[in-house]
């Protein structure tokens, strides 16, 4: 951004910080790992209200049942606008045939069943908005 151009930031309400979700494919989640910080970026897409992440067998045991951060923006890089919400809940790993097969219509189809899913369900939404604030 230039110097001289100045921002601000306003609040996203919980509907807006969802369809921001629905629209962006990729975010970062945030883990405790080893009792250290960790984030990752992974693909992720929503179900019933949940966010659905395919995950390897080392992030599944690592995710199950912890609280975690996943976070999605859409900040440009030349004017540091865009929005970013983060969404806190826990990770529970999804292993019955049943809920697989629930989750496999939603899925990208380069994105098998052969490992697992980790599926996130929102506890607690919050999204922020950089917005330009010279009106231009």
């Amino acid at each position: 951004m230039p110097a001289n151009r100045a921002s601000e930031t306003r609040e996203l309400s919980v509907e807006d910080s969802l369809d921001l979700l629905h629209t962006v494919r990729f975010g970062r989640i945030a883990f405790s790992r080893h009792a250290l910080p960790a984030i990752r970026p992974v693909r992720h897409t929503v179900v019933d209200g949940c966010i659905v992440i395919a995950a390897d067998p080392a992030m599944i045991r690592t995710l199950h049942r912890q609280v975690v951060a996943y976070e999605v923006d859409t900040i440009d890089h030349q004017t540091n606008l865009g929005r970013c919400v983060i969404i806190t809940g826990v990770a529970d790993t999804v292993t019955d045939q049943q809920e697989l097969a629930h989750y496999q219509p939603h899925l990208q189809p380069e994105v098998g069943l052969d490992g697992q899913l980790i599926v996130i369900d929102p506890d607690i939404i919050t999204g922020i908005e950089y917005i330009d604030s010279n009106g231009a």
